[in-house]
């Protein structure tokens, strides 16, 4: 055994955990120095890499589709091109087959034809004579109106002896090229010879079930597919097939960059195309009469040839597009990022020991609510550094406030007590009256400042407030009260009730011109909530315009207002319901969650109730023992 130093093992074991080499490590290392020079890269050029990336990504993407949607078109426009080529061909040729098979049936059925063909006794003087003087005009006149027929050969058992080519013995049709390819069948047969290269149009004549003549016209195979071979230019080919499958036409100019030369390609057959290989791109057409099937193909590069010049002609907008992009972002970045560098530049002077702040913006962006939020802590901690002595003695002010705050409540009070029984001693009912309402009523309302007050309190505002309403009013309404002894001690928000009474008194008794007016005011429990309801039977309204007065805002303290305090407070279950019926009334309903008040709140209560109703003697003088 051989020792093995410590750094041959250290080498040995990096080996082993990394087989491939340092590679892995210094890819890492290039991923970490790209992400550290973008991190410390200033903010302006952050800006203008993510803006330039921005838009060149929709423009990739858009480019590309707008490339794949025009390549589409392309196709189809080149397919619709190449299958409306191939109608108007095949129409072409569909119409010399029915022209020719027009003629053969006219031939056929000709009554010269037919005499030549039923008269088996004729002797060769008269028959000469019909053949010259019949057969021959009919036989051979076509051939002047259509280049494309060769001959036209009338084969018959009448005819003893041939008579130049048009007249035939029908015991020589089998020797005809043709006559092998024919069905047992009257209808026009095509026989087509690529090798002669000839077309046979041939109809069998026949007597009962016994055949007695054979027509065929002849044709120039090169004339009748001479239009079929125009149409196929360079990268394109052409295939006709029979019913049967057998070609009867193909001519292609197709070039493969991969054949090797002087080596024939093998012709494209039908089977390929229809077995859907992606080299060819084809359209197809029938021919009713006889049967042909037409093809007309395509190289796909010849069809996609004229895409790649789309895309060559789109490169010169796309450099344009690509130069207004970086020309945008530089000129954005610049402009996002100028209040950016003046706040950054102010707050390095900051750090220096400067307070000044020079950067300033109006703009409602983040931005521009940083620079101001920056100008807010800089002026504030300004203030801050100044203004502490200021502060002391604004405190100081504030607690006088606060006394005074106590002060005041109390002098009018006293001021009510002392009216009230000044108007008692004077044996003045109706001020006494009016006096201790008022004061009642400030005093429930205040609350010392309380926002939750018992049901009890609520109660004795109302009435002290409806007291007043009563001697405003001359006393021209009752008030009706329905009080459950069980919530009295509930708590409920402060000043709650006093706008609904208001508004039922002035938009519903107030209003009402006839009749007695009636106020009516319930304080019941409901399950697990407090009932308070104020109803009047004024005018009324419509349910529709009822249910808009909890939403309607209005000037002061409306039913909008306790609404929204109450949904605030409990939830949006809780809350004010309106009821009213034209010429009936309004009832207006809130529902509280039932909560019992603590036992000092309501001591506090009873106790301010009482000492309003002492002397004013009295009140002074304990008054003076809780100074003391």
């Amino acid at each position: 055994m051989f020792p093995i130093s410590a750094e041959a093992s250290e080498n040995i074991m990096d080996a082993v955990r990394n087989p491939i080499g340092k590679e892995p490590v210094k890819r890492m290392r290039v991923t970490e120095a790209i992400k550290c020079k973008f991190q410390n890269m200033k903010y302006r050029h952050k800006l203008i890499v993510l803006l330039v990336t921005a838009s060149l990504a929709p423009m990739i993407l858009l480019v590309w589709y707008s490339h794949d949607r025009m390549s589409s078109l392309l196709y189809e426009k080149e397919m619709e091109d190449m299958s409306s080529i191939l109608e108007q061909t095949g129409e072409g040729v569909d119409s010399q087959i029915e022209v020719f098979s027009s003629l053969l049936n006219y031939l056929t059925y000709s009554p010269d034809i037919e005499d030549l063909i039923t008269e088996k006794n004729m002797d060769n003087y008269y028959a000469y004579k019909k053949y010259t003087e019949v057969a021959d005009p009919l036989l051979t006149v076509p051939k002047s109106y259509h280049n494309a027929i060769l001959q036209i050969q009338l084969f018959a058992e009448s005819i003893k002896v041939r008579h130049e080519y048009t007249l035939v013995p029908l015991s020589e049709v089998e020797k005809e090229w043709w006559y092998e390819h024919l069905k047992e069948d009257v209808s026009v047969q095509w026989v087509v010879d690529r090798e002669r290269p000839e077309i046979a149009a041939v109809r069998r004549i026949y007597q009962g079930r016994e055949q007695t003549a054979v027509l065929c016209i002849t044709l120039d195979y090169n004339k009748i597919f001479q239009t079929f071979e125009n149409i196929i230019s360079e990268g394109s080919g052409g295939i006709i097939l029979d019913e049967d499958g057998n070609v009867l036409f193909q001519k292609e100019l197709l070039i493969d960059e991969n054949a090797k030369a002087n080596e024939p390609e093998p012709l494209v057959s039908c089977e390929n195309l229809e077995s859907g290989q992606k080299d060819y791109a084809f359209v197809k057409r029938r021919n009713a009469s006889c049967g042909w099937n037409f093809y007309l193909y395509k190289l796909q590069s010849a069809v996609n040839s004229s895409v790649s010049g789309i895309l060559v002609s789109e490169i010169p907008l796309i450099a344009v597009c690509l130069i207004i992009i970086l020309v945008l972002g530089l000129a954005f970045s610049r402009i996002f990022t100028r209040k950016i560098e003046e706040l950054t530049d102010n707050m390095n002077r900051v750090n220096q020991g400067s307070r000044e702040v020079t950067v300033d913006s109006d703009a409602d962006d983040e931005i521009g609510l940083l620079i101001r939020s920056f100008r807010s802590m800089m002026d504030e901690i300004n203030r801050l550094i100044h203004e502490v002595y200021e502060n002391k003695i604004a405190l100081k002010e504030f607690e006088l406030k606060a006394l005074t705050a106590q002060i005041n409540p109390h002098f009018l009070y006293n001021s009510l007590s002392i009216i009230n029984w000044m108007a008692i001693r004077s044996h003045q009912k109706e001020i006494s009256k009016v006096t201790l309402s008022l004061s009642m009523f400030y005093r429930t309302a205040l609350s010392k400042g309380q926002d939750m007050v018992t049901v009890d309190n609520c109660i004795q505002n109302i009435k002290a407030y409806l007291d007043i309403q009563l001697v405003m009013h001359d006393n021209e309404f009752q008030v009706m009260w329905e009080i459950d002894p069980e919530v009295k001690g509930d708590i409920v928000p402060k000043l709650l009730l006093q706008p609904v009474v208001e508004n039922a008194l002035e938009h519903g008794l107030d209003m009402k011109e006839d009749g007695e007016k009636i106020l009516k005011l319930f304080f019941v429990k409901d399950k697990e909530d407090v009932l308070l309801a104020v109803e009047d039977n004024g005018p009324g309204m419509k349910q529709e315009e009822a249910d808009k007065l909890v939403n309607y805002p209005v000037s002061g303290y409306g039913l909008k207002n306790v609404n929204d305090r109450m949904q605030l407070l409990y939830g949006m279950e809780y809350g004010i319901k309106v009821f009213s019926q034209i010429d009936q009334g309004t009832r207006v309903e809130m529902r509280i969650p039932c909560q019992s008040a603590d036992k000092e709140t309501r001591d506090e209560e009873i106790f301010s109730a009482k000492k309003f109703l002492q002397s004013p003697e009295d009140n002074s003088l304990q008054t003076n023992k809780k100074e003391r």
